[in-house]
């Protein structure tokens, strides 16, 4: 699950600025368990995008409430995220295969 955080906070950010909350309330569609995934974790690898330029973040004062931290995706991030989702796309190519193999196996199987 941690492997695919990042990638998900990336398209996450693509898709729309947003504060981390919001986020974690977006990845439960995205097949992420929440309940499992400590918020100080989404919030520890915000920082690492942060500080590796692939993201950036401004204080949202106009919010009710506390002030929050707002995150955009800067052109770095796009970059890594079409890197990272072409080598998904790839594991993905290989574990079809995998089962593909496995599904035959358990065809044999059957057959004797």
């Amino acid at each position: 699950m941690r492997l695919m955080l990042r990638p998900a906070l990336l398209l996450l950010l693509a898709e729309g600025d947003s504060h981390g909350y919001e986020l974690m309330d977006q990845l439960d569609p995205m097949g992420f368990d929440v309940e499992c995934l400590d918020s100080s974790i989404i919030y520890r690898d915000l920082r690492d995008m942060e500080e590796m330029g692939l993201i950036q973040s401004t204080w949202d004062d106009d919010s009710k409430g506390p002030r929050r931290r707002v995150y955009q995706i800067r052109e770095e991030g796009f970059m890594r995220l079409q890197g990272w989702l072409e080598s998904l796309e790839h594991v993905s190519d290989q574990i079809e295969s995998l089962l593909i193999r496995y599904q035959g196996l358990n065809t044999q199987e059957e057959k004797k």
